[in-house]
């Protein structure tokens, strides 16, 4: 008997939407599912048609965590949600969040560039109310993005907090109506996608690479990184679309 794959991958343009779909389990993370987007992550990774992803759910909701029915005696073969260890790109992610995104979920979420979530996101990481802790990246990612006082109270208490606390928190980029969070990465993904998509790149590198670094390095580092940029086809194209004040035609080289 063929077992339906839990995620679906669909490409529009240079924009790749990677959707977990699992609604019957709220798209919680078992390991065939943590596979599935390994290799649909990877794929993002190495085809150059493919510029930005956006990461969504099916159904009600993003994701509710590790499938921890699905995880008992089993040992992990890749990270949990496939992308949370071990995995590096340059390329933009994007991700759509409704309903649950608790644990696993959250940390999956954690892996994006930016987030958008609709009014019905409740977002958290609940492991210790099973005798567990985040074990994906989320005490490690969390604080980097809100801070220590509020990573803290999510990882202690266990509670989830709604997506206009979120947003004030910083953990989502916007908020949008219920329903609407699809839509809405899907247009800011479109907005990305129609940038010079090396130029892109070598922005988010420079970006996360400096976050290690003290003022004066990651400054020496942002200029190495943007002289990589010299002499590339979509910098040419850049400035010749705008002295002749039109959309630029970029082709990523």
């Amino acid at each position: 008997m063929e077992v339906p794959m839990s995620v679906r991958v669909e490409q529009d343009g240079h924009v790749v939407v990677i959707t977990l779909d699992r609604p019957e389990a709220r798209n919680a993370l078992d390991p065939a599912t943590d596979e599935e987007l390994r290799k649909a992550f990877m794929a993002f990774k190495e085809d150059e048609t493919q510029w930005v992803a956006v990461l969504c759910g099916a159904g009600g909701h993003f994701c509710a965590g590790a499938d921890l029915k699905a995880r008992q005696g089993r040992r992990p073969r890749v990270p949990e949600g496939g992308i949370t260890r071990d995995y590096w790109t340059t390329k933009p992610i994007v991700a759509a969040l409704h309903g649950a995104v608790y644990g696993g979920g959250l940390e999956l979420a954690l892996c994006a560039d930016v987030r958008v979530a609709d009014e019905t996101a409740k977002l958290g990481q609940l492991e210790v109310r099973w005798g567990i802790m985040p074990g994906a990246g989320g005490t490690q990612r969390l604080p980097r993005l809100v801070g220590l006082g509020v990573a803290l109270e999510l990882v202690m208490t266990g509670d989830p907090i709604d997506a206009q606390r979120a947003l004030h928190a910083g953990l989502v980029n916007r908020v949008v109506p219920a329903g609407q969070a699809r839509t809405a990465a899907l247009a800011l993904a479109a907005t990305i996608a129609s940038r010079a998509p090396l130029a892109v790149r070598r922005a988010k590198e420079a970006t996360l690479r400096g976050l290690s670094m003290p003022l004066d390095d990651g400054i020496r580092m942002e200029s190495l990184v943007a002289n990589l940029l010299a002499g590339t086809a979509d910098l040419q194209e850049g400035r010749r679309a705008f002295a002749e004040k039109r959309a630029p035609r970029y082709e990523g080289r």
